[in-house]
């Protein structure tokens, strides 16, 4: 089996030092070269990522912490083609949900016998700035309660601290319009999602037949702009229902859109639209 190289987060949500050792200890004694790279700050992390990936022999990248580190990390694998796994230490570990992962120990079981499998990344430009996300992207509400969020509340309450910030978004209301237009279709609506996956801040399944191994990406629209028409959206979501009143669902591999708000990537503050996003299959391969 090729090396690996872990790039570890200790400021991730539950990251246990204990837990690591026993994971790395599990690697090494099943014969793998291991070594691993704590990183200060998610800039750090993928610029050792790309570093590693660019290698003539092309370590397994593994990321240890939660999916801000994941996304820097996997960010960094660009253009390579590169072999890639988590090690989950965050507070939500949205994308170990998504792989059905639920500890370290697993994880790295999952390293010494799964299966590289192709995934897609979903790349965010705007002029010459670009990066990637994984999980979801998001534009109006869903961008402003992320960039609302407080690290003390974070720190504090935890996810508790977006539902604070949910509820500061509705007091001070942006009622403005977002354009979006796809290889198919144009429509406008108030807050647009872009699910790469099926989970949305947790175990809530927000889009189930989202995927990292699809090739197109899971479009959930508010298709008005008022405080009650997003609430009524929250509320049949967060209920399971349909909602197909308020929300508009479809696909699309290519996706513009226009008006002034908001962007969120993976769960962290982007920017403003507009914005264009693009679907990258085949981006690099995660084992699972």
């Amino acid at each position: 089996m090729r090396r690996i190289v872990i790039i570890g987060n200790r400021g991730a949500g539950s990251f246990s030092q204990q837990q690591f050792a026993a994971a790395f200890e599990q690697l090494e004694s099943a014969g793998v070269a291991v070594q691993s790279c704590f990183c200060s700050d998610f800039a750090e992390m993928t610029e050792k990522a790309n570093e590693l990936s660019r290698l003539t022999d092309s370590p397994i990248v593994v990321a240890a912490g939660g999916d801000g580190t994941i996304n820097a990390v996997l960010n960094g694998l660009a253009g390579n083609r590169a072999t890639c796994a988590i090690l989950p230490m965050g507070t939500a570990n949205v994308m170990a949900l998504e792989l059905g992962i639920t500890t370290a120990g697993q994880a790295a079981t999952r390293i010494l016998n799964g299966i590289p499998h192709p995934f897609t990344a979903g790349l965010l430009k705007n002029g010459t700035r670009s990066s990637r996300f994984f999980l979801m992207a998001g534009a109006g509400l869903d961008g402003h309660i992320v960039r609302a969020v407080s690290l003390t509340e974070k720190q504090r309450f935890g996810k508790g601290a977006y539902l604070l910030s949910a509820l500061r978004s509705l007091v001070s209301w942006d009622s403005g319009e977002l354009q979006v237009t796809t290889e198919t279709e144009t429509f406008s609506c108030g807050t647009l999602i872009v699910c790469n996956a099926s989970r949305y801040g947790g175990s809530f399944s927000l889009a189930p037949p989202a995927t990292i191994f699809s090739s197109s990406f899971e479009l959930i629209a508010i298709k008005g702009c008022s405080r009650s028409t997003s609430l009524r959206a929250i509320a049949g979501a967060a209920l399971g229902r349909s909602g197909s009143e308020v929300l508009y669902r479809t696909t699309a591999t290519s996706i513009k859109i226009a008006g002034i708000k908001p962007v969120q990537a993976d769960g962290d503050d982007w920017g403003d639209a507009p914005v264009e996003i693009l679907a990258e299959p085949e981006y690099a391969h995660i084992i699972i």
